[in-house]
Order: structure tokens, then sequence, then C-alpha cells
């Protein structure tokens, strides 16, 4: 018994951040996240990269990109999170079938990660030698910040 207490008070706090994490969210990915051309990025720091036309028209398709691969799985993870939080209702809920969700639910999150992490090089490729110093040393000092870093 007391390991199924365990597990349930696990599967109850893992629910709970994820719940925290998504709050007011409905299927979409975090507010600012994919801005017009911008993938998360302020205009302040695409502004500093002095960018070429033919790199903004890049970037904006590689946006386009990064948007229609994670907008599916931002739906799917609300999915798991209304089936977590209904389990989690249950008058007896099932720790292993609500472990199993989260479990679900951290591979959708590994997925937009990666999305997340192939814009990045792609974007990075666009750039040239200067651009990408420039922009590593703004991503330092924070002007070039991913924005979902900071809206949790």
């Amino acid at each position: 018994m007391k390991r199924s207490t365990g597990s349930f008070a696990l599967a109850f706090l893992l629910a709970g951040v994820l719940g925290a994490q998504t709050s007011g969210r409905r299927g979409g990915p975090p507010p600012g996240l994919l801005e017009q051309g911008k993938g998360g990025l302020s205009s302040a720091c695409l502004d500093a990269l002095g960018l070429s036309d033919a790199q903004k028209t890049a970037i904006s398709q590689l946006h386009s990109d990064l948007g229609a691969a994670v907008q599916p799985l931002f739906v799917e993870r609300r999915g798991f999170h209304d089936q977590i939080d209904a389990a989690l209702q249950a008058a007896t809920p099932d720790p292993t079938a609500i472990g199993r969700l989260v479990i679900s639910d951290h591979a959708i999150g590994e997925q937009i990660r990666t999305e997340h992490q192939r814009f990045q090089t792609r974007f990075e490729a666009v750039l040239s030698p200067d651009q990408l110093t420039n922009f590593k040393a703004l991503h330092e000092n924070g002007v070039c910040a991913e924005r979902a870093k900071h809206s949790h």
C-alpha cells in the first residue's frame, strides 16, 4: 500500500506541475513563442542582427516550419493534460494510468524541444559569421533570450 500511495503522490505532483506550466493555454504554444517571423526571439534581437531581406524571408519560412511542426504537438499535449486532470478527478485515481499519461506527455514535450532545437540550428545557419557572433553575445546578455524561457 505504501508504494501505491507514493506512486499516486508522484503522479499527482507531476500532474500539478504540468497543469501549472500550461494553465491558460488551450492547445497552442505559449503566448509570443511563435510570433510571426520570430520563432520566440524578440524584435530587439532581430533588429540588432541587421538581417537582410533574404535572411528575413528565410527566417520567416523557418518560423512557419516550426509552427507547422509544433502546433499539432501542443494540441496533443493539451489532450494529455486534460486526460491527466480527468484521471486525477476519479474517485480512486489509478497511479499507473496517470503515470503512463505523464510519460506520454513528457515524450511530446521532448518532441517540441527537438523542433525548437532544429529551428535554432537552422536559424543560426542563416546568419553570417559576424551576425552569429553578435547573436551569441546578445543571447548571453538576454536581448536574444527565447521568450518561452521567460514566460514560465
